[in-house]
C-alpha cells in the first residue's frame, strides 16, 4: 500500500488561508491544459462535500483510496484531515488538488477537488474552524469519522453540527455498549439537523432479511407474537480482549423496535460482559428473555482487511483463499441468531447460523407440520467504498436505523457499570 507521502506526492502544498484560491487556480489550471489538448472545458461540477477525519496514515490512505475509487460517481470536494504525531511544522498543513475523471460509457468528464489537512499534536481543537468554512454551501456534507469519536468534545460537536449526515462504524469501537449509549445520544440531541449512519448496521442487512423473511407466510406470522425468547450470538476474539456487542444489539434494537418490545421501567440487565440477559416485554405484556452472549475464539481481523483478501481471491487464478483455514470476521460480527415462540400450545424455532467458512449464513426452522426447507445465503464481505457509496445516496432520515438505535442504546444502558451520558 502507497503511504500518504506518495498519495500526496500530485497536491500541491499550501497556506490554510489559501486554500480557495489555490482550487480555484488548479482549476483553471486543468481547463487550460485540456482545451490545449482538443478537450472540452470542465465545470467545477462537485454535488457534495465529504470530510473525512482520520486517526493515523493507515486510516488516512484507506480513506482516499476509497474515495478515488468512486469520485466519478460521486463528484466532490473531499476534505481528509488526519493526525500526526508530534514533529515540526505548522500545527496544520494544507495539501491541495484537482481530480479529473472520464465518467465510464459516457463521454463526460467529472472534476472534484480534495483537500488534506494534517494536524499535529495539539491541534485538534483548531479543526473545525479550518474545516467548517471549507464545506460547500448548498450542497449536502457528508462527516465520515473513523475510528471511535471523542464523544461530547468541541471538536465533534462542531463538525456534526456543521454537516447534513454523520458516518461511523461502530465496530470499531473499543468499548461497544458504551459507544451505542453515546451515539444515541448525539444522534438524539442533533437529530434536526443531521443524520447518522453505522457501516455495522449495513453489513447486518441480509440477517436481518434472513430473520424476517421466516415470517412472509401467512401460517407463521402469528408466531412473531409468540415470541418468548431471543439469542444473538457475536463473534468476539481471545478470552483476554474486550467484546464488542454493538452489531447484536443493533440486532436486537431492530427487532424490539419492529415488534413494539419494552422494558418495564426500573428494569436492568444482568451477567457478565460474555453473555447479558434482559427481559422485554410485548404489546400483550408477555416476557421475552434476551441474550446477548460473545463467542470466544472466533478469529478476529479487521473488516477492510477481510474484504482485501476476498478481493485477492476473487483476482486470483489458483482457486486458493489466502490465509485457508483461519477465516475470520470482523469484530462483533453476529455468529447466531436464535428466535423461540410458542402460539396455541405449539413451539416454534427459528434461527440463522454463521458457516464455518464465515462467509455464509444458513437458516432453520421448526414447527409442527409446517417446517420451512433450509437456505444458505452468501454475506457480502462490503468494503468502505461500497459501504460509503449507500451511505452517501442516502439524503433522509433512516427511521428504522434510529429506532433500532434508541432500543439498542436503551438496552445497552441498562446493563451494569453503564451510564448515559
Amino acid at each position: 500500500m502507497s503511504g500518504l507521502n506518495d498519495l500526496l506526492a500530485g497536491m500541491r502544498k499550501v497556506e490554510v488561508d489559501q486554500i480557495e484560491k489555490s482550487l480555484d487556480d488548479i482549476w483553471r489550471e486543468t481547463n487550460v491544459n485540456t482545451l490545449s489538448g482538443g478537450g472540452v472545458a470542465v465545470s467545477r461540477n462537485a454535488v457534495m462535500t465529504l470530510v473525512i477525519f482520520t486517526r493515523n496514515e493507515a486510516e488516512a490512505v484507506r480513506a482516499i483510496q476509497s474515495v478515488e475509487s468512486m469520485s466519478a460517481v460521486h463528484p466532490s470536494r473531499c476534505i481528509l484531515v488526519t493526525t500526526l504525531e508530534a514533529r515540526e511544522g505548522a500545527p496544520i498543513e494544507a495539501y491541495v488538488g484537482g481530480r479529473l475523471r472520464n465518467v465510464s460509457g459516457s463521454g463526460a468528464s467529472s472534476y472534484g477537488e480534495q483537500i488534506v489537512l494534517e494536524a499535529r499534536d495539539g491541534a485538534a481543537q483548531h479543526l473545525p474552524g479550518a474545516v467548517l468554512p471549507l464545506i460547500l454551501s448548498g450542497l449536502p456534507s457528508f462527516l465520515w469519522w473513523n475510528g471511535e469519536p471523542p464523544w461530547r468534545s468541541e471538536q465533534f460537536e462542531a463538525m456534526v453540527d456543521g454537516c447534513d449526515r454523520i458516518v461511523l462504524d461502530t465496530s470499531e469501537m473499543t468499548r461497544g455498549e458504551d459507544s451505542l449509549v453515546a451515539l444515541e445520544d448525539v444522534e438524539h440531541r442533533k437529530i434536526s439537523n443531521c443524520a447518522f449512519s453505522d457501516f455495522n448496521w449495513t453489513r447486518q442487512q441480509p440477517w436481518r432479511e434472513l430473520v424476517a423473511g421466516f415470517f412472509d407466510s401467512d401460517s407463521l406470522r402469528p408466531y412473531l407474537e409468540g415470541i418468548d425468547r431471543l439469542t444473538v450470538e457475536y463473534a468476539a476474539g481471545a478470552e483476554s480482549s474486550a467484546p464488542n456487542p454493538a452489531a447484536a444489539y443493533l440486532f436486537v434494537g431492530w427487532l424490539a423496535s419492529r415488534l413494539g418490545w419494552r422494558t418495564q421501567s426500573g428494569a436492568r440487565g444482568t451477567g457478565m460482559d460474555e453473555q447479558r440477559q434482559h427481559t422485554l416485554y410485548s404489546g400483550i405484556g408477555q416476557p421475552i428473555t434476551v441474550e446477548v452472549t460473545a463467542r470466544h475464539g472466533v478469529p478476529i481481523k479487521s473488516w477492510h482487511s477481510i474484504v482485501a483478501e476476498d478481493a485477492a481471491f476473487d483476482a486470483s487464478a489458483s482457486g486458493i483463499r489466502p490465509g485457508a483455514g483461519q477465516a475470520c470476521v470482523g469484530s462483533g460480527a453476529l455468529m447466531t441468531v436464535h428466535l423461540h415462540a410458542r402460539v396455541d400450545g405449539n413451539t416454534g424455532t427459528f434461527a440463522v447460523a454463521r458457516e464455518r467458512d464465515m462467509r455464509h449464513a444458513s437458516t432453520l426452522c421448526h414447527v409442527p407440520e409446517n417446517a420451512l426447507p433450509s437456505q444458505t445465503v452468501h454475506l457480502p464481505s462490503l468494503g468502505e467504498s461500497a459501504l460509503l457509496m449507500e451511505q452517501l445516496e442516502e439524503l433522509t432520515h433512516n427511521t428504522i436505523y434510529e429506532t433500532a438505535l434508541a432500543a439498542a442504546a436503551h438496552l445497552s444502558g441498562l446493563t451494569p457499570g453503564r451510564v448515559r451520558p
